[in-house]
C-alpha cells in the first residue's frame, strides 16, 4: 500500500451541498454529523479526479490505468473495485474575517489531533501539534506574537475578541501546514501570519456561522421580476478554506501503486471543480498530494 495527504485548498466558495432543507438555508452544505463542521464528501472528490484523467489521448476502458484506479462505472460494478481508496475532505483551516490582516485561517485542537491521526492511519510522518492541544476558549494561540492578525494582545475575529497566547512550539506545525496545502513561498509567508488555533468550541461556532449565504433569483422573461417562489438562500464553505485528507492506493493483481498516484499528476497541475454551481464561479479549489510511502 501507498500512501499521500490530498490536501484541497479553495480558490472561491464551495457549494457540497445535500439538497433541500426545511431551514432558514434553503440549499446547505454537506456537514459532518458529529462535529457540524463542513466537509468534502469523499464520492466528489473521486468523481472530480476521475473525470479530470478522462482526458483525450488517456485510454479508459477496461484494465486501463484509469479504469484500475477508479474502478468501472456504475453499470460495471460486479467487474472490480477501484485501486485508490478516497477519504472525505475534512476540515483543516476554516478562514475567518478579522479586523487585522483582513482574515485568519483556524484550527482547534480536536481538527489537528484528527489530522495528525489520519497521517498516521495512512503510515505518513505525523507532524508535531504540541502547543496546540488545549486553548481556552476566549484565546488564541499564535507561533508569534507579530502575527498580522493580531493586536497587541488581542485578535478580533467576525464579532469575537480573543486574548493572544504567543506558541512557539506552533511554528514547524504552521510551516508544515502552509508548504504542503498552498502553491508557493508567497502564499506560505500569508498563511503563517495568519495562522491561528482557537478552541474545540470557538471553531464551531464559526464553522457554524462564518460560511457563506446567498441569496439567490429568478427572473420572470416577461416582467424582469422575481418569479413566484423564485427566492432561495444558499449556502457555501468560505473560499481560502482548507480541507485534508489520506488518498491510499491499494496496488492489486501486479498493478505499481505509484503509478497510481502518478495518473493524477496532469490532473492536479491545474485547478479542480468541486461541488454546485460551476456556472457562477463556485467550487474552484487547488489539489495537491504530498508525502509518500516507499
Amino acid at each position: 500500500m501507498a500512501a499521500r495527504m490530498l490536501y484541497l485548498h479553495a480558490l472561491s466558495p464551495v457549494h457540497t451541498g445535500t439538497g433541500q432543507a426545511v431551514d432558514v438555508i434553503d440549499l446547505p452544505v454537506a456537514r459532518e454529523r458529529t462535529t457540524n463542521w463542513p466537509y468534502i464528501p469523499g464520492s466528489s472528490i473521486k468523481g472530480v479526479l476521475r473525470d479530470l484523467c478522462r482526458r483525450p489521448g488517456v485510454p479508459d476502458g477496461k484494465g486501463s490505468p484509469v479504469w484500475q484506479a477508479f474502478g468501472p462505472d456504475t453499470a460495471n460494478a460486479s467487474d472490480g473495485a477501484g485501486q485508490l481508496i478516497f477519504g472525505d475532505g475534512r476540515l483543516l483551516c476554516l478562514p475567518v474575517r478579522s479586523l487585522h490582516g483582513t482574515f485568519a485561517w483556524l484550527s482547534c485542537p480536536l481538527a489537528l489531533a484528527r489530522y495528525a491521526r489520519d497521517h498516521a492511519a495512512a503510515g505518513l510522518p505525523a507532524p508535531a501539534t504540541s502547543g496546540a492541544d488545549k486553548v481556552a476558549d476566549d484565546h488564541i494561540a499564535l507561533p508569534a506574537a507579530t502575527a498580522a492578525i493580531a493586536s497587541g494582545n488581542t485578535v478580533y475575529l467576525e464579532d469575537l475578541d480573543l486574548a493572544v497566547d504567543v506558541v512557539p512550539n506552533l511554528a514547524p506545525l504552521t510551516d508544515a501546514i502552509g508548504r504542503a496545502a498552498l502553491a508557493d513561498e508567497e502564499w506560505h509567508s500569508l498563511f503563517a501570519a495568519r495562522f491561528g488555533v482557537v478552541s474545540d468550541t470557538t471553531f464551531t461556532f464559526l464553522a457554524e456561522t462564518a460560511t457563506v449565504v446567498t441569496a439567490r433569483i429568478k427572473l420572470d422573461d416577461d416582467t424582469k421580476t422575481v418569479a413566484t417562489g423564485a427566492l432561495w438562500y444558499e449556502e457555501a464553505i468560505p473560499a481560502e478554506s482548507i480541507f485534508s485528507t489520506p488518498l491510499l492506493a491499494m496496488g492489486r493483481n501486479g498493478s505499481d501503486s505509484a503509478a497510481l498516484f502518478e495518473l493524477l499528476a496532469a490532473p492536479l497541475a491545474g485547478v479542480a471543480q468541486i461541488g454546485g454551481n460551476a456556472s457562477v464561479g463556485r467550487g474552484l479549489m487547488k489539489l495537491r498530494l504530498v508525502g509518500a510511502q516507499p
